[in-house]
């Protein structure tokens, strides 16, 4: 996009500004939604547009391209955190809940495994199809229709408690 000018430079930055202000509002509440944590999802949001940056010469669907990286750290940060909690459970210590919870389903929804927790979000909160899901966490519209599936099996158990 640039040519090594000033005017570019300012065109790049201007046009970066521009999807940022666009496009930042939505996906903070997005990355909460799959978190559950407001500075986490800042973070998370942050370090998508920053890679967004970085790669903007590059992107044709800029708004696209940070809501799939967004998606996918957001999956790898629940991954992480699972994988971590089981291990301080493991070793038979308390672990932080975080946040206070809004409502039972919230709550329920919490329990539920992250990468069926993503498409429920992505699906019904953020009313995406089944083949937007696929593409952005990078799995095939079938798997995401089985997770969907499993995932509401999974709420309503956890609702019936």
């Amino acid at each position: 996009m640039t040519d090594g000018t000033s005017g570019d430079v300012l065109d790049v930055t201007g046009a970066f500004e521009r999807a940022y202000l666009d496009e930042r509002d939505a996906l903070l509440r997005l990355a909460f939604l799959l978190v559950r944590s407001t500075a986490i999802a800042e973070e998370l949001t942050q370090d998508a547009f920053a890679r967004l940056y970085q790669h903007w010469d590059e992107v044709e669907h800029p708004a696209g391209w940070v809501r799939t990286t967004l998606v996918r750290l957001c999956v790898t940060w629940s991954t992480r955190q699972g994988m971590e909690r089981e291990r301080v459970d493991r070793l038979d210590r308390s672990y932080p809940l975080g946040e206070p919870s809004v409502d039972e389903v919230w709550d329920a929804l919490a329990r539920v495994r992250p990468e069926r927790r993503v498409v429920l979000v992505l699906r019904y909160y953020d009313d995406l199809a089944v083949d937007d899901i696929a593409a952005l966490v990078g799995c095939k519209a079938a798997t995401v229709r089985t997770r969907v599936h499993r995932g509401l099996a999974d709420l309503r158990k956890e609702l019936e408690r």
